[in-house]
């Protein structure tokens, strides 16, 4: 037998030992490298690939080498070595739809094992530059104090998400585990923990448990990397509460046209409401609605192009009694309760002089319409918010504080799945001022897909009310915002 023959057989012993040994093992485990994900809101048969059997598959016998030539015996190998690899678990990658969004790489998926189990990996990042001229340099609060006004310039990670879902030992016992951070707080800011864990009964019912946001406000419950614009609105950023410890139940019912999510959390607000929580007093929440024609889809505008309008019909409600809180805890999403001034509640002074609100009943409701049809969508939501029965060092000049507000976004698709402008406004009004915001922007979505976007934004703002570090607004500002954001969801 002349050598060329003996370099084959040692490659056809080599590569059967190969193939035997990386199928042996009936424990594959693969190494493992959010959301706004919604664990409550999606079926976990579309969150991983459907599970893989690891029995291995029948080899074709190799035949004997004579009158075969050495390219047709390679190929033959080749498809043995692929029989025996198709049995193995490995990734997969599940990108978002023009009614999902992307359900990200799952790792493994197995329902009939003696421990089933499923695990996914997903998330975003934002990039942003953020600039802002001021048209004042100063302003003075309710509390009497005169804060300055600064002009900012800056790149950061905005936000970044980083989500583990899937099931274990019933495809029923989901959960969602995620971490979140920023460094717009500074880039050793710590890593907040959020997530869920529940029983799923059927699309009309899941509950679960865990620290999620508080869904009372539409807006607020789109997932962040998917706004018309660069982030939500002054008035949302302004009336919604936070993120908070809790438990609650979401479902679809009707032919999956009407929507709810609701349930009981520690406070408004979380971020310094722990197991030393003061009092014992819950918030309740609930948010609903309904589309009653095409699928609504993931988004607030129509990059898509619905082919048929899309309408949806929504509500939102929110009661709690809380402490209140002047610093945000470790979260970057915590609020902070204010006047429509911009003045935290809880400042000693700011319902007047000597005074200083320690807890209060807070009450909050919304309403809201959103309409898509051929590239163009627009957007609507109004609050009302009732603060009274306040208690602490008094008196207070006030009995009880009525705010309200609403937002609208206007936008078109004018190159369906790529160019897309908008324009944006919201405004906030009550007993200590009004503030409003203007402006607008443009999108482009790469590669005709939500999961990347390249935003260019122009907002100007006039003795803006609301303050959150992950958003551009700070309280009592008066300026011009220049911000431009790269978005990537996977």
């Amino acid at each position: 037998m002349n050598a060329r023959w003996w370099r084959i057989l040692w490659r056809v012993g080599f590569l059967w030992l190969t193939v035997c040994a990386g199928v042996r093992s009936d424990e594959v485990h693969l190494a493992l490298p959010e959301n706004e994900a919604q664990a409550l809101e999606s079926s976990l048969d579309e969150a991983v690939v459907p599970e893989p059997s690891l029995a291995p598959e029948p080899v074709a016998d190799v035949p004997e080498p004579a009158g075969i030539s050495e390219a047709e015996l390679q190929w033959r190998i080749d498809q043995a070595v692929e029989a025996r690899l198709a049995g193995i678990p490995r990734p997969r990658y599940i990108p978002a739809t023009d009614l999902v969004p992307p359900k990200g790489l799952s790792l493994y998926a197995d329902k009939r094992g003696k421990v089933p189990f499923a695990l996914a990996l997903d998330g975003f990042i934002q990039l942003r530059w953020f600039e802002f001229a001021r048209s004042a340099t100063s302003y003075t609060n309710s509390a009497g104090q005169v804060l300055p006004v600064e002009n900012i310039n800056t790149f950061n990670i905005n936000r970044f998400l980083i989500s583990f879902s899937g099931f274990l030992l019933d495809e029923r016992l989901f959960y969602n585990f995620a971490f979140f951070g920023t460094s717009n707080v500074g880039a050793r800011a710590g890593v907040v923990p959020i997530g869920l864990a529940g029983w799923k009964f059927s699309d009309a019912a899941a509950v679960g448990a865990g620290v999620t946001l508080i869904p009372a406000t539409r807006e607020f419950i789109e997932q962040s990397p998917y706004t018309v614009g660069i982030d939500r609105s002054m008035a949302n950023t302004f009336f919604r509460p936070g993120f908070s410890p809790g438990a609650q139940v979401a479902g679809d019912l009707a032919d999956n046209t009407l929507h709810y999510r609701a349930g009981v959390w520690n406070a408004i607000d979380g971020g310094q409401a722990g197991a030393l929580r003061r009092g014992s007093a819950m918030a309740f929440a609930g948010n609903t609605w309904w589309e009653p024609f095409a699928p609504w889809g993931f988004g607030q505008g129509d990059m898509e192009h619905h082919d048929e309008a899309a309408l949806r019909l929504g509500c939102s409600g929110l009661y709690a009694e809380p402490f209140t809180q002047i610093i945000r805890g470790i979260n970057p999403e915590d609020t902070i309760v204010r006047l429509s001034d911009g003045t935290p509640l809880a400042l000693p002074g700011a319902l007047g002089p000597g005074s200083q609100v320690d807890q209060y009943r807070f009450n909050l409701a919304t309403v809201d319409a959103g309409w898509k049809l051929a590239g163009w969508a627009v957007n609507f939501e109004y609050y009302f918010r009732l603060l009274d029965q306040f208690q602490g060092v008094g008196p207070f000049d006030r009995a009880s504080i009525f705010d309200q507000g609403g937002m609208a976004y206007l936008s078109w698709a004018f190159i369906p799945r790529k160019l897309e402008i908008y324009a944006r406004s919201s405004a906030v009004t009550g007993p200590f001022g009004t503030g409003q915001e203007y402006g607008g922007g443009w999108n482009w979505y790469v590669n005709q897909s939500r999961q990347g976007r390249f935003t260019i934004e122009a907002l100007h703002m006039n003795r803006n009310p609301a303050q959150n570090f992950l958003y551009p607004y700070r309280a009592g500002y008066t300026g011009t915002a220049i911000q431009t954001q790269l978005v990537m969801a996977w």
